[in-house]
C-alpha cells in the first residue's frame, strides 16, 4: 500500500561504522531541500532534515560522501506524492579513480535508477557495504543509511 498525501520532509541518518571520515562531496535537490552536514566522522551518526517542496509535495534530493580520496558513498532518496518512498545507494559505481576536480556525478543515472527502486538498498564495493532504508509509506520517513567496512 502507497502513501497519501504529500510529503513533509525527509529525516536523514548518515550512520558511519567505518574508521573513515567522510566529508561532503556533492548533492542534489530535485524537490526541496535540506542543510547536509559537511562531515560525518569516523564512528559517528549526524542528522539533517531534508524538506520538501510544498508546491510539489516531494522530498526527492542526493549526498555524496568521500570516504577515502578514491571512494564516494552515493545515497538518494525519493519521497513523493501518492507514492511509496524509495531509497538508493551505491558505493563509488560511476566515478573515475582517482577522481579530478572535474569529476561530477552523474544525477541523471541516479534519477532514473531509483525511480525504480524500492524502501531498501544494500551494496557492497571496494571493501564497503552501503545499507539504506526507508519507511515506506511515511510523508515524514526516517531515511537510515550506513556504511562499513566490507
Amino acid at each position: 500500500m502507497s502513501k497519501v498525501g504529500p510529503a513533509v520532509s525527509t529525516e536523514v541518518y548518515l550512520n558511519n561504522q567505518t574508521d573513515q571520515n567522510f566529508s561532503t562531496y556533492d548533492k542534489k535537490d530535485w524537490y526541496g531541500s535540506g542543510n547536509q552536514p559537511l562531515n560525518v566522522p569516523a564512528l559517528q551518526t549526524r542528522y539533517f532534515q531534508h524538506l520538501a517542496d510544498s508546491n510539489v509535495g516531494s522530498s526527492e534530493g542526493g549526498t555524496v560522501f568521500v570516504v577515502k580520496q578514491d571512494i564516494k558513498l552515493v545515497v538518494v532518496w525519493r519521497n513523493m506524492r501518492d507514492e511509496s518512498n524509495k531509497v538508493m545507494s551505491r558505493p563509488h559505481p560511476h566515478i573515475p579513480t582517482p577522481p579530478t576536480t572535474d569529476t561530477t556525478i552523474n544525477w541523471n543515472f541516479y534519477k532514473t535508477q531509483l525511480a525504480t527502486s524500492s524502501s531498501h538498498a544494500e551494496a557492497t564495493n571496494l571493501g564497503y557495504k552501503a545499507t539504506v532504508d526507508i519507511d515506506p509509506n511515511s510523508v515524514t520517513p526516517n531515511l537510515n543509511a550506513k556504511l562499513e567496512q566490507a
